[in-house]
């Protein structure tokens, strides 16, 4: 009936630009979907407000002790960029879902999320944007706009350091794929922009 996605505490750029991708083509596939955000609390706020700049996105972010109540038995929870519960964005939450995605790259851990329906994990994957812009490009070519690809490719650079570290020639596809659905990574780079002591605090 709805879904709704989630990161982990203290989302990152990788975090809600995947959450954010996911978000545009739940939406396209005609399913009410919501980001489970701490405003307060993330440190991807510069591409929030972006974001929310946009019509679609306009009330598509939800704090998470609102989100409690739009959990029914027909609610699809996403879990990306972690798979641990303890360090999701809502961990109430995510004992509350009945059907349960992860998504993530980290290296597994021991206390990992046992019931979801579907865990897709990689390792071997720079990112969680990388591993969202694989499959979006497998569900059509219509769900990744500028905004989108902009999103997933500054989750990419995050975690790789501006293409240092963890690189793979899937990571350069997945990038290469977002360049042609727009993505400037002049633009992109600024959403990095913000001091570090407004990154501290």
């Amino acid at each position: 009936e709805n879904v709704l996605i989630m990161g982990h505490r203290f989302s990152d750029m990788d975090s809600f630009g995947a959450a954010l991708a996911l978000c545009r083509a739940v939406q396209a596939l005609k399913k009410p979907a919501k980001i489970v955000l701490d405003a307060e609390k993330t440190l991807a706020k510069p591409l929030v407000r972006l974001a929310v700049g946009y019509d679609i996105y306009k009330d598509a972010l939800i704090a998470p002790e609102k989100a409690a109540s739009t959990v029914g038995k027909r609610t699809l929870l996403i879990v990306v960029d972690t798979h641990r519960p303890s360090f999701v964005e809502a961990p109430e939450l995510y004992r509350q879902a009945q059907t349960v995605v992860v998504i993530d790259h980290h290296r597994k851990t021991v206390d990992s999320i046992e019931n979801a329906l579907l865990f897709y994990h990689d390792p071997s994957a720079s990112s969680t944007c990388e591993m969202v812009t694989e499959m979006l490009q497998y569900m059509g070519n219509n769900l990744v706009g500028k905004l989108e690809a902009d999103a997933l490719l500054a989750g990419i650079m995050l975690d790789t350091r501006n293409f240092v570290l963890r690189t793979g020639t899937r990571t350069f596809e997945a990038a290469a794929y977002l360049r042609s659905r727009g993505a400037n990574p002049v633009q992109v780079k600024k959403l990095f922009s913000d001091s570090m002591e407004t990154y501290i605090a």
